[in-house]
């Protein structure tokens, strides 16, 4: 496959896997490139197509400048990708400070704060300021570094979080570093103090929020059973109105909320306009799991979404959906497009008592301890394995359109649900796929706005 032929939003689109170049064309030149993606030759398109030849040839004529300029049928830029360990340098450490949390959401991968762990605990200040020793020391020349705080809930570990940002920025000017901070919060704590300092220290905040008070409070509610909404829902809109910027509303739809445009609508009804809602990834035995036979009606949600985007920002009401922010013109390096988020390798997830991870879905599981920040280095053998499952290495990415935008995946879906880190979930892959298509239909039609 070269070019991906498909049609979203009243339009006939095109895009050139190889140069991600996107093309909006009529009906009939769709058809003909579709026929010519497939090797077919003149005679047999004029033959399958209820086409005049001379159209036929015209639109020919066309693709062929195109492919000069390549444009159209371009060869892939990577046939065979060896990335090197060596290569590698840890740029980014999400922080476990908090294995516990005041919610008991019904869909928690962490279960609760626990983890495979089994006990629950608070990140210490050494281990805090260890992690990032260990960051600067293995971030070799880089300079632009990330630090997430993670849970649990890390709010209920607050100080640890002020004292490590504190120390961090010490170290920054001291290395010539430059660390970006972001913190997953359920809200619960998110107090006019915390706030200060998020904005202070331009941390960006992730605030989980599931949209309507009867979708939320089912699967998100307070360790005491109580419904949760209200209070994050007051505490998350005065972050904003506090001057909160650097944010996004992250949302999980389950079986119960199918429906989730909805739940965005609510979302943007509250002021919110960065959000993100993702499939609830979990046991299939799960009363909330989502199913192969969801994937149509959940299609269709994505189609509702694309056009409620459309309205929106023609009407000036421009808000960000995480899956639909394509830039056609920039964006990721190729290396990061064909490898993803670098879990194993450059992005390392940190236990509470310092143990490294891949990140944090393999938190707890002994076999995916890769060391510890009180050591040097960590198991090469754990990241080869996260290193080597690129795109170009997974049967199922190699002729897939999508596979720039998605990387092959997430590594821990494709362990957990196949167990096998090169065979992508086939429901994760049909979701990301939708998503894709229409989030360059969406560039399409605002492309003159």
């Amino acid at each position: 496959m070269k070019v991906h032929v498909f049609e979203a939003l009243d339009q006939h689109l095109v895009l050139d896997v190889g140069s991600g170049v996107l093309h909006k064309v009529d009906k009939d030149a769709a058809k003909v490139i579709a026929l010519l993606d497939k090797g077919l030759l003149l005679y047999e398109i004029i033959e399958q197509l209820d086409l005049e030849e001379g159209l036929i040839n015209e639109i020919i004529t066309e693709v062929n400048d195109l492919k000069e300029e390549g444009l159209l049928f371009s060869d892939e830029v990577v046939t065979h990708y060896r990335p090197k360990l060596e290569d590698a340098v840890v740029k980014a450490l999400c922080l476990h400070v908090a294995h516990d949390c005041n919610m008991r959401c019904q869909y928690c991968f962490a279960e609760t704060g626990e983890y495979k762990v089994g006990k629950r605990e608070l990140m210490s200040l050494e281990v805090a300021t260890k992690a990032i020793d260990y960051l600067i020391t293995s971030s070799s020349s880089r300079r632009n570094l990330e630090v997430d705080f993670f849970g649990g809930e890390p709010l209920l570990n607050f100080e640890v979080v002020e004292q490590t940002v504190k120390y961090a920025r010490e170290q920054e000017l001291k290395y010539n570093k430059n660390i970006r901070f972001t913190l997953t919060t359920n809200g619960v704590l998110l107090n006019d103090k915390k706030i200060d300092f998020f904005k202070e220290n331009n941390i960006q905040l992730i605030m989980s929020h599931d949209g309507r008070s009867k979708v939320n409070n089912k699967m998100r509610p307070l360790a005491g059973k109580q419904g949760s909404y209200e209070k994050v829902t007051k505490n998350f809109k005065n972050a904003i109105n506090k001057g909160i910027k650097d944010y996004h509303i992250r949302g999980t739809f389950t079986s119960y909320n199918k429906d989730f445009v909805e739940d965005v609508k609510h979302i943007l009804d509250l002021g919110f306009d960065k959000i993100s809602f993702e499939p609830v990834v979990t046991d299939p035995k799960e009363d909330y799991a989502l199913e192969y036979k969801d994937l149509k009606y959940l299609k269709k949600e994505y189609n509702k979404l694309a056009q409620l985007y459309i309205k929106e920002h023609k009407k000036g009401n421009k808000f960000k959906f995480f899956h639909y922010e394509i830039d056609l013109n920039q964006g990721p390096c190729l290396a990061k497009r064909l490898s993803g988020c670098g879990a194993g390798y450059d992005y390392l997830a940190v236990a509470p008592n310092g143990d490294l991870y891949p990140c944090h879905q393999f938190v707890g599981i002994e076999d995916f301890k890769m060391g510890s920040v009180h050591e040097v280095g960590y198991k090469k053998d754990i990241a080869n394995k996260f290193l080597d499952a690129h795109v170009l290495n997974k049967n199922k990415c190699k002729d897939c359109f999508a596979k720039y935008y998605c990387s092959g995946g997430c590594h821990a879906d494709a362990y957990f649900r196949n167990n096998n880190f090169y065979e992508p979930v086939d429901f994760s892959c049909e979701l990301q796929k939708t998503r894709v298509e229409y989030a360059l239909a969406i560039r399409a039609c605002l492309e003159n706005e």
